[in-house]
């Protein structure tokens, strides 16, 4: 996990300091809580290849309070995940603005200690696929505020320790307020929720989650009003 994580960093520095890219770029931080973490922070960076579409990647470090190995549940341990997300500017008239949203990336969590025999001596990994298509709309309610509703469709497909369907969500439920803090800054919250499914069938049924951040934006003339989602 460690050397997935410093990874994360690395690129993320690096883009964040390479002139070019920095001219039209943006920063998300923010932490949260959710039904499957007590606590989470997301670090995700960026890019506006053009007025329609960006990229970016993105970093999710949290403590375990729900999640499976194998369709059985773990309630202690670390998580963490990378993806790559995308959005492509569908629709925009007057104060909406419809987005294509999709993200692909990995998924890496472990138990320290299964054996509980207190002496760490082993330990339960295991690694995800992630897939999260969707749609999202963003209204412009003022000058500064934006109300953000939508629908993704997450799938985790397990790779290791066995292959298996992990957990999917059929319509996972987005709603997020944005607030411009002058040029540069946005303050947001975000919540998420929905029904999930998978593994042998007696996994969670239900999905929420929580959290709040800023992003700085570097070189743009004028803030985006969209903000992605990051559960």
């Amino acid at each position: 996990m460690k050397k997935v994580v410093a990874h994360c960093l690395i690129v993320l520095s690096t883009l964040l300091f390479a002139e070019k890219i920095a001219a039209q770029s943006m920063v998300d931080i923010s932490v949260g809580t959710s039904h499957q973490d007590v606590f989470f922070a997301n670090l995700a960076y960026r890019y506006q290849v053009s007025e329609k579409f960006r990229i970016g990647i993105e970093s999710q470090v949290g403590s375990v309070k729900y999640r499976l190995i194998d369709a059985k549940v773990i309630k202690e341990g670390y998580s963490t995940s990378v993806g790559i997300p995308l959005t492509i500017r569908l629709y925009q008239k007057d104060q909406i603005r419809l987005d294509l949203y999709t993200k692909i990336g990995g998924r890496f969590q472990g138990v320290l200690d299964p054996d509980k025999n207190d002496k760490r001596d082993s330990v339960l990994n295991s690694t995800a696929l992630m897939f999260e298509p969707g749609l999202l709309v963003t209204v412009k309610l003022s000058e500064k505020l934006n109300l953000q509703s939508g629908v993704t469709f997450p799938v985790l497909y397990q790779v290791r320790p066995t292959a298996l369907f992990e957990n999917a969500y059929p319509a996972f439920i987005h709603l997020s307020l944005n607030q411009k803090m002058g040029a540069n800054n946005i303050l947001f919250v975000k919540t998420a929720f929905g029904s999930a499914l998978g593994g042998s069938g007696d996994t969670q049924k239900f999905g929420k989650s929580i959290q709040a951040g800023i992003r700085f934006n570097f070189g743009q003339k004028e803030n985006s009003s969209f903000v992605e989602p990051s559960f």
